[in-house]
């Protein structure tokens, strides 16, 4: 454990289990093409999967680009770093993340992160339920 409801993915805990062992229904959450929505701030947002539990979604972040001011809602999230380093706030304390790197959190907590290196950063980030799109 990192800090208050924050883990990294080797020692996370899993939750109660209760979707464990069910089988997917095909075709839920699938999409001919993902949704790709460019922002004039340097990110690049992929819906990927939704269902009414979860949405995943892939990330891409320009250098020195941010999300923007914390923000809080609820639920969990857990993102799993691709390519590059991000800086993520979480209640006011920041962890660095780099290619490879795993982290979940309590949305419930303000978050935000940026970009601090010189290439751009992607990563795919699993939020439960779906508060993004």
């Amino acid at each position: 454990m990192i800090g208050d409801n924050i883990y990294p993915a080797r020692s996370m805990t899993p939750g109660d289990g209760s979707s464990m062992g069910k089988k997917a229904s095909a075709g839920k959450g699938r999409r001919k093409a993902p949704k790709k929505d460019l922002d004039k701030n340097g990110k690049t947002v992929e819906v990927l999967a939704k269902s009414p539990n979860m949405e995943g979604i892939l990330v891409t972040i320009e250098p020195g680009s941010d999300w923007g001011q914390a923000y809080a809602h609820l639920g969990e999230e857990i993102r799993y770093i691709l390519e590059g380093t991000l800086e993520v706030d979480i209640g006011g304390k920041r962890y660095l993340l780099k290619k490879g790197d795993c982290l979940w959190h309590t949305s419930e907590l303000p978050h935000t992160l940026r970009n601090p290196g010189k290439k751009k950063a992607r990563y795919f980030v699993v939020i439960i339920p779906p508060s993004f799109s």
